[in-house]
């Protein structure tokens, strides 16, 4: 679990860096940070065996943001 936690951070340090190196917007790096979020928390779901629910997942976004 602390490889996968230290490949999150990695990617994330990695891919931001180039987002600035190529002057991307924030969206665009709001976007990056979001997907490779919920990456890990699902990869991490998977590990500890308890998996998400993708699906209520979103559906709760959703209601949220209403």
């Amino acid at each position: 679990m602390i490889g996968l936690i230290l490949l999150y951070v990695l990617f994330l340090i990695g891919g931001i860096s180039l987002l600035r190196k190529n002057n991307s917007n924030n969206k665009e790096k709001a976007l990056f940070i979001g997907i490779t979020t919920i990456g890990a928390a699902l990869w991490g779901s998977i590990i500890v065996r308890h998996p998400l629910d993708l699906n209520k997942t979103i559906a709760w976004i959703f209601i949220y943001w209403q």
